[in-house]
């Protein structure tokens, strides 16, 4: 991955953090974890008013508990979201549909005009070369039949690992670059992000080129995944660097 080409910051908010912007942060996306948002009447059309004003593109994700360090606060079902996605301008912003897991409660908005990140999330080690590989072939059979949006990318792969040792991480870095290399030969309109959670991770979250992702995930203050550095520190430390 060339220096040069766009590394693009989602920032990850919970409920609190959202509706209290007054202005769009330096971040090309926001992540908008349903999970950490009370699921109440009249919430969607709330978040909904916030986006609008705020002219901000989203990622939304509903994580299941074996997929996050950060306890959640509602349950969502289908039905909650289903409306919600209908009223949401479609062709700007992203569902985070996890790879490993068929009950999503964005099923049946897939086929929507909806950019679409493929996830896979492991607390306990990294994945393998062959099984990122598998997931790999799964998403790049998806992305030639996607509808063409206005983001970056239509579809968009992103693995999250936590490693359990040194020689975990140096092998995770190797096997995402390669295969970022995989993503790249699909074409433009399929993307790569790679996260390298915990301690190990901090340089690859403010540098994910060096890993061959082209996204970051960042946060305000609170860390919403191990490792998860802080929006200001990322930016200026890459900025520093230049």
């Amino acid at each position: 991955m060339s220096k040069t080409e766009k590394i693009y910051t989602v920032l990850t908010l919970d409920e609190e953090e959202f509706f209290a912007l007054q202005e769009l942060p330096p971040a090309d996306f926001i992540e908008i974890r349903l999970d950490l948002f009370l699921n109440e009447s009249g919430k969607p059309e709330k978040i909904l008013d916030a986006l609008d004003k705020l002219n901000a593109r989203a990622i939304l994700t509903y994580r299941q508990p074996e997929d996050s360090s950060v306890k959640a606060r509602s349950i969502w079902t289908q039905e909650d979201v289903i409306p919600f996605l209908r009223k949401l301008q479609g062709g700007n912003h992203y569902l985070d549909v996890e790879l490993d897991k068929d009950n999503s409660i964005f099923t049946g908005a897939e086929d929507s005009n909806f950019g679409i990140v493929r996830s896979i999330h492991s607390f306990s080690g990294i994945l393998g070369s062959e099984e990122l590989e598998f997931y790999f072939r799964t998403v790049a059979e998806e992305a030639i039949g996607s509808r063409k949006t206005n983001l970056p990318f239509d579809r968009i792969l992103k693995v999250a690992v936590m490693p359990d040792s040194e020689e975990d991480s140096k092998e995770f870095v190797e096997i995402s670059r390669k295969i970022s290399e995989l993503v790249k030969e699909e074409g433009t309109r399929f993307g790569y992000c790679g996260i390298l959670m915990g301690d190990s991770g901090k340089e690859f979250r403010i540098f994910p080129e060096k890993i061959g992702s082209q996204f970051t995930y960042a946060c305000f203050k609170n860390p919403k995944a191990p490792g998860q550095v802080g929006l200001s520190e990322l930016l200026e430390s890459r900025k520093s660097s230049l």
